[in-house]
């Protein structure tokens, strides 16, 4: 064997070292999940680490300077609703980054339809609703996880927003949600997503991705004690509340909060 073999040999073991320690670490670094769990988010992690670059800044209130990067499981032991804008159909996997453990969304049923898609986000265990809103049982179902401990994931826009806007119109049902399983929500916003024709595409687009994390705000659970005062009037202003907070966090100016209509479960119990 020759010299110059001998390196090509050493080089590429070295490569091969390197990456069989990147997908270990992924595998089985930081996050509360299962052993399952690892094996079914590793493309996640991978995938958004190397085609993605995805960047996670996190607010202030949870940074550890010392580590620089905190998940929002090593602050968050109970449930949560994590809402974010919706700008590209791999927006989950970039929440999931920063979850640390299975975060349960909530996915139209016209895609559980689909083979493949649908066997996808039934391994994931997200739940089907309904497009219009109007689910009740969907609604419940999420209540219920948020209530033994989990994360349920949500885009208050309902729909990927094409519009060149920072947010379309927004329904309140994520503020439901959080206000009847008595958690906070975790406003989180995206920039740089890879947008693709279909929901496929997007998977093969390189991008820089920032994905801002803003601390868990419990602003709504606090007000709906207050005399007079409706889960729906704080479920609207509460959702405003964050969705206005995640876009300022942006660098963007306090944006003017609309909604698109009002069919959205309210007698969820």
């Amino acid at each position: 064997m020759t010299l110059s073999h001998l390196s090509s040999l050493v080089f590429l073991i070295l490569c091969l070292a390197s990456a069989c320690a990147y997908l270990g670490r992924q595998l089985f670094g930081p996050g509360r999940y299962s052993l399952q769990e690892r094996f079914l988010y590793l493309p996640v992690y991978v995938v958004s680490r190397l085609l993605w670059r995805v960047r996670i800044e996190w607010s202030h209130e949870y940074v550890d300077w010392e580590r620089r990067e905190w998940l929002l499981t090593d602050r968050m032991l109970g449930g949560a609703i994590l809402v974010a804008n919706h700008c590209s159909s791999m927006d989950p996997m970039f929440v999931q980054l920063c979850a640390g453990r299975r975060v349960h969304w909530m996915v139209t049923s016209l895609y559980f339809q689909k083979p493949i898609i649908g066997g996808l986000l039934r391994s994931f265990e997200t739940i089907p609703t309904h497009r219009s809103g109007m689910d009740t049982a969907s609604t419940k179902h999420a209540i219920s996880l948020a209530k033994q401990g989990r994360f349920v994931g949500m885009f208050p826009e309902g729909r990927i927003n094409r519009t060149g806007q920072p947010l379309m119109t927004i329904r309140p049902g994520a503020a439901i949600v959080a206000l009847r399983a008595k958690v906070p929500i975790v406003p989180i916003w995206i920039e740089g997503a890879p947008i693709g024709p279909s929901i496929f595409s997007a998977l093969f687009r390189a991008a820089n991705i920032r994905v801002l994390v803003e601390k868990p705000n419990d602003w709504g659970l606090q007000a709906v004690n207050q005399h007079g005062r409706s889960d729906r009037s704080v479920a609207e202003e509460w959702i405003a509340r964050v969705m206005a907070q995640a876009v300022v966090r942006s660098g963007r100016s306090d944006p003017e909060i609309s909604f698109a209509g009002r069919h959205w479960v309210e007698e969820t119990g």
